[in-house]
């Protein structure tokens, strides 16, 4: 751990993602009273840890995944029943909520694994379906439509004290960037490099690509699982809207579409833009709000395919030249 916050601190790249986490971390002191930008603060960073792996799995990985808003829910009931039926510590429920989506997500890799493509964005797809219709319909366990709820994460509620969560959310979303980023950096983001420019060509190396498909999986899955654990005691209640895909997977969809597939850097840039502008659209035109969104992912797959991320790349490197 104390190699990898040194390595930051050496690199150019990196002294900019320091920075960009300083920035957060000021950014509530300046904003105490006014609760409601902390609270989007809070929802940025929540969807920063999910643009995170889903850029990973389809940026570097080549496999187009929709099982973020089924693992979601599984990291996030996990949590709750657990802290219900229990009563443990909210703590303690989300990280069992993460294994719970870890192991989900192992099991999903191994069944996916020899599928690729459209095949693999239907197959799970249909599994974040199943996922939701089975909290639907199984309403003696899991409250159906209406969910239920549970227990804060900390004594204080989020609506009463939102800066406290802020820095919660904040101290995982560094987790995961610190963890994820030096993973990519290592020889295993060497070979999943790889095995998204060119299966066949790894496989023939000797790599084992089953077992790159099913680790990618459950590491993806256990931050994805610990999110949506943390949403549930956020905000104290729990329910299959976790699993929608229009709210959910489009977002990050466009998130990461925005700020540039497979830069790592530019899909948590492209939240906290998305999200907030979200936020004004439900304001001013909510009915509206995933056709806008689907229109801004069209126009950056045709006009901008590398995102933001790779615009401001390009335009730096001419100045440099």
């Amino acid at each position: 751990m104390k190699s990898s916050i040194m390595e930051i601190v050496r690199n150019r790249r990196h002294q900019a993602t320091l920075i960009f986490f300083i920035v957060l971390a000021l950014y509530p002191l300046l904003l105490v009273d006014r609760p409601y930008f902390i609270w989007v603060a809070i929802m940025c960073n929540f969807f920063a840890i999910l643009v995170i792996n889903w850029d990973i799995l389809l940026g570097y990985g080549n496999l187009l995944s929709f099982a973020h808003t089924g693992l979601l829910a599984v990291g996030a009931y996990s949590s709750v029943m657990l802290v219900n039926q229990i009563q443990v510590s909210p703590v303690i429920g989300m990280f069992f909520g993460s294994i719970i989506a870890a192991i989900m997500g192992l099991v999903l890799g191994w069944i996916c694994l020899r599928l690729r493509g459209i095949y693999l964005a239907l197959a799970t797809w249909g599994f974040s379906g199943i996922v939701q219709r089975v909290l639907i319909a199984e309403y003696y366990v899991t409250g159906g439509l209406k969910g239920f709820p549970t227990l804060f994460l900390l004594p204080v509620s989020s609506f009463t004290a939102p800066i406290y969560y802020y820095y919660i959310s904040l101290l995982i979303l560094a987790l995961c960037v610190l963890l994820m980023l030096k993973l990519i950096n290592s020889r295993y983001g060497l070979l999943l490099t790889a095995m998204g420019n060119d299966e066949e060509a790894l496989t023939s190396l000797g790599v084992n690509i089953t077992r790159l498909k099913i680790s990618l999986f459950t590491i993806s899955s256990f931050w994805i699982g610990l999110a949506g654990a943390f949403y549930s005691h956020l905000l104290g209640y729990v329910s299959p809207a976790i699993a929608d895909f229009a709210t959910m997977m489009v977002t990050v969809m466009a998130a990461t579409i925005v700020g540039g597939l497979g830069t790592f850097f530019g899909p948590i840039m492209g939240i906290f833009i998305i999200y907030p502008l979200i936020e004004v659209i439900r304001v001013f035109g909510g009915a509206n709000q995933q056709l806008i969104l689907v229109i801004i992912i069209l126009i950056f797959l045709k006009f901008l395919r590398n995102g933001l991320w790779g615009l401001i790349k390009a335009l730096t490197s001419k100045r440099s030249v």
